[in-house]
């Protein structure tokens, strides 16, 4: 039967909020001063405590512990191996080691984290949650039928971690795709803009407006900095109406609107960065109506401008006037107009003009 724990664990997983009551409840569980997550992304080490020890965390922060203590660093190469197990005090560093480093003499013995029992979950390319149960000195190491509960509780968590994470990232994926169509894409990135999926409908805007630029989604046209703006607020829960128009540099008239909104995952709390959806909404192209008249019908550029004096609401011989042709000219172009579009009256040339963009 899995440890009650486990799944309070994996509500910590998805709302960091929760993470002191329940890394406290772990704490107390194993006889533990201090219970402490690290969700160790290949961009950041971010710590959590266990309630009550959030000061020995901000100890830490304070002096680069988190990353760089020799726990930290000899049991991510660990775990890097493609290693999986129970890490206690003499499972990675043998007597003399821990007599010489300033981390286990100083700090350990000094915040009553000597003895530890912990180990790195994998759940995502480069990323894992790390989990160390600590205490003092006075308390002893963890050993006996002891570790070997500590040890079951770990790989519980690890099996029900990877495959929660696993679960709710495939219906992030699948959310995205649903979501796409009509002329809308979606994309699940983070709040760096680094691609995690993308919808089919997304695949067809690469190379039109948006490329993939070291894992990153960038304008093909202009700046990246305006879209990462977008992107990263809304990481941070800001400007979920923003909105961004982005060009195709091949023609300038063929545009997306692109917007940006939280997208709650499994993995949103386990990097350095939130998630994000991003939707990506094709404009519909307002052709130059001079340009419908020449492909449509054949008008000279002569006669497209006299289809524009009348369609401003000039009579003929103002029109005759502003292009500085005679008033017999402009009634020939006219006649000629009338014939090519398959009209008889100036009125109902006016009507047609104004079902060319329909």
């Amino acid at each position: 039967m899995e440890h009650p724990l486990v799944e309070r664990l994996l509500d910590a997983v998805l709302d960091t909020a929760a993470w002191p009551d329940v890394l406290r409840m772990v704490a107390n569980e194993f006889a533990a001063d201090h219970v402490f997550a690290y969700l160790v992304s290949p961009d950041e080490v971010r710590p959590f405590a266990s309630r009550d020890s959030e000061e020995i965390v901000r100890l830490l922060v304070a002096d680069d512990w988190h990353e760089r203590n020799p726990r930290m660093v000899r049991g991510l190469q660990h775990a890097r191996s493609g290693q999986f197990s129970l890490l206690t005090d003499w499972r990675l560093f043998d007597a003399e080691e821990i007599a010489k480093d300033p981390f286990e003499q100083e700090f350990a013995v000094k915040y009553d984290a000597v003895h530890y029992a912990g180990s790195f979950i994998p759940f995502s390319k480069g990323s894992f949650l790390t989990l160390s149960i600590e205490r003092g000195r006075s308390k002893g190491a963890y050993a006996g039928a002891e570790e070997e509960r500590v040890g079951r509780f770990i790989a519980e968590a690890a099996r029900s971690l990877r495959y929660a994470l696993r679960a709710q990232a495939h219906l992030a994926c699948r959310l995205v795709d649903s979501l796409s169509g009509c002329g809308v894409a979606h994309a699940w990135v983070d709040s760096r803009a680094r691609l995690h999926h993308a919808s089919p409908a997304f695949d067809e805007m690469i190379g039109r407006y948006l490329g993939v630029r070291n894992s990153r989604v960038v304008p093909l046209a202009g700046s990246p900095h305006q879209l990462h703006w977008l992107i990263a607020q809304a990481g941070n829960g800001e400007h979920a109406c923003a909105t961004l128009r982005l060009e195709n540099p091949s023609d300038p008239r063929d545009s997306v609107i692109v917007r940006a909104v939280p997208l709650r995952t499994g993995g949103a709390f386990v990097g350095a960065s939130a998630d994000v959806l991003l939707s990506v909404e094709t404009v519909a192209i307002e052709e130059d109506p001079a340009q419908i008249l020449k492909s449509r019908f054949g008008l000279t550029p002569a006669e497209v401008r006299l289809v524009a004096q009348l369609n401003g609401g000039k009579t003929l011989r103002q029109a005759a006037d502003l292009e500085s042709v005679s008033y017999e000219t402009a009634r020939t172009r006219l006649k000629v107009i009338f014939h090519k579009t398959s009209v008889s009256r100036q009125a109902e040339l006016i009507r047609l003009l104004g079902t060319l963009d329909r």
